[in-house]
């Protein structure tokens, strides 16, 4: 593997920004910059663990839909779809659902912001 990895070198670049460039910007830039760095964070998170979430995620809702052959954004529509059919508007549905959506919820949190997690 080539080093540094896209992660590493997002990180190198984020530090960059925030430790040499930052301190030197005028502060009317401050905000711009710092978004310009969480969003190069977010991204270096989702380089690491996004596809396996997405994984992660795609086997979620194919035991939930019982459609092993469904792609990712297959199950996403058809969940979708089953939601606004009211499917899931049982309580016992409802509360199996809520749980899948929350293990899915977490698992991007942990990418696009981590320190919201409980």
């Amino acid at each position: 593997m080539t080093r540094p990895d896209a992660r590493e070198l997002l990180e190198i670049a984020r530090q960059t920004l925030l430790h040499e460039l930052l301190p030197a910007l005028p502060g009317e830039l401050r905000y711009q910059t710092l978004m310009v760095a969480n969003a190069m964070a977010i991204a270096a998170r989702e380089y690491q663990a996004g596809h396996q979430s997405s994984v992660e995620e795609g086997d979620r809702l194919r035991e939930w839909l019982d459609d092993h052959q469904l792609s990712l954004e297959s199950s996403r529509r058809r969940l979708a779809t089953a939601i606004r059919e009211g499917h899931y508007d049982a309580p016992k549905r409802r509360a199996g659902l809520v749980e899948v959506l929350r293990q899915t919820t977490l698992a991007q949190l942990a990418i696009s912001n981590p320190k919201a997690l409980p």
